[in-house]
């Protein structure tokens, strides 16, 4: 009995920690007490393999972790991709060993931008509709959240392995451009709200994620360019040297690099070699946000206008960064940080790689100004990162690169951008344009500024059942300067004849 209470004792004693910890009363005889914890490590591995979905198999436990082996496993994919690669990569899991089962979130095969999309299913709708199946069906603290996808799947499955169990694993897969240089490299997770894009998430890292270049064969030339884009901001903002080696080959000969595995993944390589020390020393240094937030203020406010502008073709967001990089040029030579050499090189660059580097024509000043003041880092002025020359971001006397930009300078570099367009004689090369040119030639083929025929119109499709008339639908009082919606109009599954949004979707 004795020695039953000592070992007792000797466990009690072997803690470390106070029994108690006391609060404060301070001079006003208020209670003060606090707890806290150390937080979660934000650790994520990135692992490069061409034919990594080929050779999912061989593949399957060293990309899910060990504790996750004996446990049920969910692999999250939209409508799209699953059609692709979805029955491929659960048999790839199954077959190598890990317990896996598929569920399938919705995707529109076509929006306005002519391009399949599942910007539109990034809900809250849809996020419960996941955690049902996955509850129903059986979940532990060890159980996989496997994305495969681009950047929206992405994003739902980190908000949903951040959610169960108040966290269990997360693996990224991603199949796109933009997930491979950017939606998929980061800690951040979200869903969209009626009210705006990305208001619903948390931090969360994925223990590992998977970049396939070859499952880009399957993607279309401009989806990749828009996740070329996101890697040309690192490129301008932190090396001559990656500029370059990314706009030679696509300048060169672009539909050939764009479909060469070994460029993409020099381009995804080169990217997160430079990505990484923003993500690792984020908060040290506004330096961190500024880099991958370089053109983003004016590209969201010209992004957003180009689907709710009539007569506008739609912009990709890489598209729009693109746009934004070169207007962003303008500020920093207006308020005298750069030279006109440095902004001819912008257009050059950017233009050479296939990207545009106009504010599309329909767009007006006034509207794109009024939008300025949703970007997230506007607080009295838009607020940006400037270059001094290619690879090296201004860096103000307090040590801070984030730069306030007066109202007036933003619209002389808006006027400036739309001046050089309207006196360009060149004929355009990049593939936005080219497609906007063939939408406004035969408009009889084209609908919502791209192809009607679209080999993306023949699967099932929630817009499927859009009129011609959906231009107008919205009402001649629609004003694009002051709208807040946000991403592509399109039809609402609940309701077919409408073509806003809804609590529903």
């Amino acid at each position: 009995m004795s020695s039953t209470t000592m070992n007792k004792s000797e466990s009690t004693n072997s803690l470390t920690q106070p029994k108690v910890i006391a609060g404060e009363i301070d001079e006003d005889n208020v209670y003060r007490n606090r707890f806290y914890r150390p937080g979660k490590v934000l650790d994520s591995n990135i692992i490069i393999e061409n034919g990594g979905v080929r050779n999912l198999k061989k593949r399957a436990k060293e990309y899910v972790p060990e504790k996750c082996h004996e446990s049920k496993n969910y692999l999250i994919v939209d409508e799209i991709v699953d059609e692709i690669y979805g029955e491929q990569v659960l048999k790839g899991f199954n077959d190598g060993g890990v317990e896996t089962y598929k569920i399938v979130v919705p995707a529109d095969a076509v929006d306005e931008s002519g391009n399949p999309s599942a910007e539109r299913h990034k809900t809250l709708a849809v996020f419960s509709g996941c955690c049902d199946q996955i509850l129903a069906n059986g979940i532990s603290k060890n159980t996989c959240i496997i994305s495969l996808g681009g950047g929206v799947v992405n994003n739902l499955c980190g908000f949903l392995a951040s959610s169960l169990y108040r966290g269990i694993t997360l693996i990224h897969i991603t199949t796109s451009m933009m997930g491979m240089t950017d939606a998929a490299i980061d800690f951040k997770q979200a869903v969209n709200h009626q009210l705006g894009k990305n208001l619903l998430g948390s931090y969360y890292p994925a223990t590992n994620i998977i970049i396939d270049p070859e499952v880009l064969q399957t993607l279309s030339k401009r989806h990749i360019l828009n996740g070329i884009s996101e890697a040309m901001k690192h490129a301008l903002c932190q090396s001559r040297k990656m500029t370059e080696d990314m706009v030679g080959p696509l300048s060169e000969d672009l539909h050939k690099a764009l479909r060469d595995p070994v460029y993409l993944e020099k381009v995804c390589r080169d990217c997160i070699d430079h990505k990484v020390p923003t993500l690792i020393h984020y908060n040290e240094s506004d330096f961190n946000e500024m880099v991958p937030q370089y053109g983003h203020a004016v590209a969201h406010a010209v992004e957003h206008l180009s689907f709710h502008s009539k007569g506008v073709s739609p912009l990709l967001h890489g598209e729009a960064v693109a746009v934004g990089m070169c207007v962003t040029a303008e500020v920093a030579k207006i308020l005298g940080i750069c030279d006109q050499r440095v902004v001819d090189e912008h257009y050059k660059f950017i233009g050479d790689s296939g990207l545009p580097v106009f504010v599309p024509d329909g767009l007006s000043l006034d509207a794109i100004q009024n939008k300025l003041c949703y970007d997230k880092h506007y607080v009295k002025k838009p607020t940006m990162g400037l270059l001094v020359d290619i690879g090296e971001v201004y860096c103000q006397e307090d040590g801070n690169f984030a730069v306030e930009v007066d109202n007036h300078v933003i619209r002389q570099a808006l006027e400036a951008n739309m001046n050089r367009r309207n006196n360009c004689l060149e004929e355009p090369k990049d593939l936005y344009t080219i497609d906007a040119v063939k939408a406004q030639s035969n408009p009889s083929t084209f609908k919502h500024g791209f192809p009607s025929d679209s080999t993306f119109m023949t699967s099932t499709s929630s817009t499927s059942g859009s009129s011609e008339g959906d231009d107008d639908s919205a009402g001649e009082d629609w004003d694009p300067a002051t709208a807040t919606s946000f991403g592509p109009k399109s039809v609402c599954v609940c309701a077919p004849n409408t073509v806003e949004y809804c609590s529903c979707c």
